[in-house]
């Protein structure tokens, strides 16, 4: 059975018009976009990356492909404010955690960060191609509803961090949060940074405007992405823990808030996008 080109054709301009006019559509599109994508890439990456299993330079490999692949069809610009402080001899990384578009950030500056791992929740070995290429890249998988398997996961990736000077990217708050307060920031991330002398360098996602699950609403938009300086933890103890987590988390709320503010008024004052690129790249210098 044939369809006519005029069937297509006209499909075509439906499904155009259903799309700009209907921002739940856009919002299922889109994500459904995203993550076909993804685990797309995933597949056509696995004859790659098996040649060597656990190593992190498979991630460069898999960002210079997907960051600018998955930012293109979808529209996004990704802003890497103060890249200079990232920490090169071994260092815990800090980042809000707003949606599943992390992703996008940290896969578009993954070679600016070069050696990095990233911790993440044991059920997501199980995504499908996904799963498998992110344990091939080095990813760290932890079982959150088990605590003595989970603190024996973090003191491995402790003495990983330290003894090939890597860095280590994890999400304190443990989930989503989507919205413009951060969740309560879990432990391990601090326990391991005390554990193993090494600095936390925070990172603040900000993007929420162009993203409402409750309104289903994905549209096109910039992420900004700042690097806090480093905070050390030479000489802390566990018991410096409490204080050490609200100092991190205090210094990025302020920035978080800043930077939401900036690129949600640089939205609503409705600029072309060349014009709001330029006013967020030229804040960036």
């Amino acid at each position: 059975m044939f369809v006519s080109w005029d069937v297509l054709l006209v499909s075509t301009v439906v499904l155009a018009i259903i799309y700009e006019t209907q921002s739940w559509f856009r919002y299922y599109f889109r994500f459904t976009l995203y993550i076909s994508v993804v685990m797309l890439t995933s597949v056509f990456l696995i004859p790659v990356a098996i040649f060597r299993p656990g190593n992190v330079h498979n991630t460069v490999i898999v960002a210079y492909f997907l960051g600018p692949l998955l930012n293109a069809l979808l529209g996004m610009k990704v802003h890497l404010r103060n890249p200079e402080n990232f920490v090169n001899d071994g260092s815990i990384i800090c980042a809000n955690h707003q949606s599943c578009l992390d992703f996008l950030g940290m896969i578009t500056h993954w070679p600016t960060m070069e050696r990095c791992a990233a911790i993440a929740k044991k059920e997501v070995n199980y995504i499908g191609p996904f799963g498998f290429v992110a344990g091939l890249c080095g990813t760290i998988f932890i079982r959150r509803n088990k605590s003595h398997d989970s603190h024996s996961t973090m003191n491995e990736a402790a003495e990983q961090v330290k003894q090939k000077k890597l860095k280590l990217w994890i999400f304190p708050e443990g989930t989503r949060s989507g919205g413009r307060e951060m969740l309560p920031f879990k432990k391990g991330a601090f326990y391991i940074a005390i554990n193993s002398q090494l600095p936390i360098t925070p990172v603040v996602y900000s993007y929420y405007y162009f993203l409402d699950h409750k309104q289903k609403r994905f549209d096109p938009g910039e992420i900004i992405m700042t690097v806090l300086p480093p905070v050390s933890t030479k000489g802390m103890t566990i018991e410096q823990l409490p204080e050490l987590m609200e100092k991190v988390r205090s210094a990025m709320m302020e920035v978080y808030r800043t930077s939401s503010d900036e690129i949600y008024n640089a939205n609503n004052a409705q600029p072309s996008s060349k014009s709001l690129t330029r006013r967020l790249n030229t804040s960036a210098h």
